[in-house]
């Protein structure tokens, strides 16, 4: 058995945040230590195109790995396509949301420019077709690979999509190959206390069913958890080998459970190791009291989001967000009183949504007591519930090739509501909230240093002008 040289490629894309890509690292550690593994992160280095392929070419290695969202995929497939020519040895290999909810379509329309793909979760599944590549001695066939597209005398063909139970037998991600102190100071959640920051994963998989979303589709309906044991210790890890102070929890659900959510915390109080820590991917404000809050804070988390999404009851029970204003608002009061900053995420033109309800969004998110707000278009993500009402209606029709399914980007108009309002009512949403002084004094005192200061007018100007 031989050794590959795997490289992983995280194109450069427009983006809020540049923090270390997670799921190659996680690829990478779950590999055999043999193998030669190296990560290009295009979105941090800022090279171009033509130098990254001068650099792959050069490096020429055994697989070629990428990741898209379906955004990405036009550029992820003008890319290849510069590669693919010059690399005919190279197994290209894409994964990501877009495959996994998409398979056969995306498959498709790379059009023999990629030779695998995968869904979903990959670390066991990838460590098993790199060792079938390698040495096909170990007995395991490419039908044996969970969560692997593939091509079989022209067919398309997708095996059964497997995850990872026990989250523990994951090894860390190989964070050797993407040092925390080496990211800008442009974070999940634009805000920090300390720098280095690390992002970090402790749960996976989202038991709700909001009809606008795939993270259950992504990573599984059952939430899974590391122990908290497995948390401090890489916790541990980050501290000691990178000098990291803060970490960023990214769980879909870390609070589900509200007794690990005390034992995490209470672990932290007791190891003492000066950590703050924030949850920027959005914090479930069913199951917490403010006890429990009050000794996260203590335990060094200064800040959560909440995903709101919209401020008019009907529209949260249509799209199952399981919660009601009046519950939001009482459990963002609570989250205050233990002292943490709130951001609330927002989301308008959901389908059938008018001006009045977008306008009763906009009034909610300033009667909370919120310190930052984020204001999304609605975007019909291919495989969530939305998706597939809009299309089956014939009111969406979705263009791979053409896609702009940012949070940013409009790519649905509903069917009362013009281009020119969703645009005028997030611009609206944006200043009537920033510009009173409360909130405007707090955000710049916020700002830790100049080059912080560059990510947030950036990140600022281009919400405003989309």
């Amino acid at each position: 058995m031989s050794a590959l040289k795997i490289s992983f490629i995280r194109h450069f894309a427009v983006a809020d945040e540049v923090i270390p890509p997670l799921h190659f690292a996680y690829l990478a550690s779950n590999l055999s230590r043999k193998h030669s593994v190296k990560i290009y992160d295009q979105l941090r280095d800022r090279y171009s195109d033509e130098q990254l392929i001068e650099t792959i070419l050069q490096e020429k290695p055994d697989i070629l790995g990428f990741s898209a969202f379906t955004k990405d995929i036009k550029h992820i497939h003008d890319l290849v396509s510069k590669i693919r020519p010059k690399l005919s040895g190279t197994k290209i290999v894409l994964g990501g949301v877009q495959m996994t909810m998409m398979p056969e379509e995306t498959y498709k329309y790379m059009d023999n420019l990629i030779d695998f793909g995968f869904a979903g979760e990959s670390e066991h599944a990838f460590s098993l077709f790199v060792e079938f590549l390698d040495s096909n001695r170990s007995g395991v066939g490419l039908e044996e690979v969970p969560n692997l597209i593939w091509k079989e005398n022209g067919a398309i063909k997708r095996n059964k999509m497997n995850f990872t139970e026990n989250l523990d037998d994951l090894e860390f991600p190989l964070w050797e190959l993407i040092p925390p102190n080496s990211y800008p100071k442009a974070p999940h959640g634009a805000f920090m206390r300390q720098f280095p920051i690390a992002p970090i994963v402790t749960s996976r998989g989202c038991p709700y069913a909001c009809t606008f979303c795939v993270a259950g589709s992504i990573s599984g309906k059952g939430t899974r958890y590391r122990s908290v044991d497995n948390v401090i210790e890489e916790i541990k890890y980050l501290k000691k080998r990178f000098g990291v102070k803060e970490i960023h929890i990214e769980d879909d659900n870390f609070s589900f459970k509200r007794e690990r959510v005390v034992d995490f915390s209470e672990r932290l109080l007791k190891e003492d190791m000066g950590i703050t820590w924030a949850l920027p991917n959005g914090l479930r404000l069913n199951s917490l009291d403010v006890k429990t809050l009050k000794l996260m804070r203590r335990a060094g988390c200064y800040a959560v989001n909440v995903g709101v999404e919209s401020g008019n009851d009907g529209i949260l029970k249509k799209i199952r967000k399981s919660i009601t204003k009046e519950t939001i608002r009482r459990k963002i009061l609570l989250v205050k009183e233990a002292g943490m900053d709130v951001g609330g995420f927002f989301i308008i033109g959901f389908p059938g949504e008018t001006v009045k309800e977008i306008k009763e969004t906009i009034d909610f998110s300033k009667l909370l007591p919120l310190d930052r707000i984020g204001v999304s278009y609605f975007q019909p993500y291919p495989g969530t519930e939305e998706y597939n009402k809009l299309v089956e209606r014939g009111d969406y029709k979705f263009d791979l090739a053409n896609s702009k399914h940012s949070l940013h980007t409009i790519s649905y108009i509903p069917k009362n509501l013009t281009r020119k309002d969703l645009k005028k009512w997030r611009f609206k949403a944006f200043t009537s909230f920033y510009l009173r002084p409360r909130i405007f004094i707090k955000l710049v005192k916020e700002i830790r240093s100049f080059e912080h200061m560059k990510y947030i007018v950036k990140r600022g100007l281009r919400w405003l002008s989309n």
